[in-house]
């Protein structure tokens, strides 16, 4: 997607830029231009961008305002589309790094179910289940953003995989609101995240499920199965907006799932010119503390029987010897068939996606100035309420 070069995004013209490109104007209410306002002025003050991160981010920030001009253009194209029912949505969260994005995947291979796609997310019209549209120009749109964009960048798919064909996480949708939490991760924008620790949420989930609708829009599947660890701390946004969600927690040892974290921020930094992140032992800490607090809240959630009876827990080092096992756990809680087509549609993606096909990805909580022992204490409460498997 072309985008002129500038020293920063300045607002006002880029979002110009956005209208002629998706020819539409409407950017609907829901409080986006106070929040595109504030990363935009994050973005423009702290973020210290390479030229060709500054290049990456303004690509990627364009398409991302380009597909929610279009988002919202075609629910007045399609009216029928604001009447699609999501319902009872599989929804896979837990810490990053606990095996999330493989088990989406594994979930995704099932004929019967709906995962968004890169290319369904990023380049969302024509709506994507519309039979006869030729959807190859956006397919082919979304491949070159990846290519351009650093998707594909070694350091960033040893932590995970983005081709236009894969199943994406909700992350992804929800940065249409400029609400979610990506744009931290991916970029120094302090006084943004800042903010959107305090922030409406509701706004991300209002937006995730219009891109969820103008996906099944033409389609004949509306199981749906989508991902996203942030959800381990947005549950009252999330079940605010899909109260009947089927909600699949994974868990993973703690030291090693941080750690993992760690490597994965680093890789996502440098694919957007970012100087390497600093992670004091004191940022870590307050990041451990943080995820603490979200864990403990999810088990007091789940104290309440009526709330329980949307959960099911994966064990990450399970997920590694059975996963095929695992899935059959999830269905049987949430009364969904394991058809023999769904099984071996599984069978071939494990068969093909062996864990550390892209590179090995190697970590150590140590290098944040931490302790085995003093995170394994931090997170005792969490290891022993669900049994977890300690990986070191």
């Amino acid at each position: 997607m072309p985008v002129d070069l500038r020293p920063n995004i300045d607002q006002v013209p880029f979002m110009a830029q956005a209208q002629r490109i998706a020819e539409a104007s409407d950017w609907g209410d829901d409080g986006f231009e106070e929040a595109f306002t504030r990363f935009a002025l994050s973005l423009n003050s702290e973020a210290e961008l390479a030229p060709e991160g500054l290049k990456r981010i303004r690509s990627h920030v364009m398409k991302t305002l380009v597909a929610r001009l279009r988002l919202i253009d075609d629910r007045k194209k399609y009216p029928a589309i604001e009447h699609e029912a999501i319902e009872r949505p599989i929804i896979v969260t837990g810490q990053a790094r606990s095996g999330t994005s493989y088990l989406n995947a594994l979930l995704a291979c099932d004929p019967r179910n709906l995962a968004p796609l890169h290319w369904q997310v990023w380049m969302p019209s024509p709506p994507p289940g519309l039979a006869d549209v030729d959807h190859a120009p956006q397919i082919a749109a979304a491949e070159r953003c990846i290519e351009q964009e650093g998707w594909q960048d070694p350091d960033v798919r040893r932590t995970h995989d983005y081709t236009a064909t894969n199943a994406s996480e909700d992350t992804f949708i929800q940065e249409m609101s400029f609400r979610g939490v990506t744009l931290p991760f991916f970029l120094n924008v302090p006084s943004f995240g800042r903010w959107l620790e305090t922030a409406d949420r509701a706004p991300a989930y209002r937006i995730q499920r219009k891109v969820m609708q103008a996906i099944q829009f033409g389609q004949k599947r509306s199981q749906w199965v989508v991902k996203g660890p942030p959800h381990l701390g947005m549950l009252d946004y999330l079940f605010g907006e899909f109260p009947d969600a089927c909600v699949v927690v994974n868990h993973r040892d703690p030291v090693k799932a941080f750690a993992s974290s760690k490597s994965m921020l680093m890789a996502h930094r440098a694919q957007f010119g970012n100087p390497p992140p600093e992670l004091p032992r004191e940022m870590a800490l307050a990041m451990l503390h943080g995820t603490a607090g979200m864990l403990r809240k999810m088990i007091e959630r789940r104290k309440n029987p009526a709330a329980e009876r949307h959960f099911t827990d994966i064990s990450y080092k399970d997920l590694e010897r059975n996963p095929l096992d695992q899935v059959a756990k999830i269905y049987q809680k949430f009364d969904i068939e394991f058809t023999q087509e769904a099984c071996d549609a599984m069978k071939a993606h494990i068969a093909g996606n062996r864990k550390g096909q892209h590179g090995q990805h190697l970590y150590d909580i140590r290098e944040m100035g931490l302790t085995i022992e003093e995170v394994r204490e931090m997170f005792r409460f969490y290891t022993d309420h669900f049994g977890i498997e300690l990986e070191c």
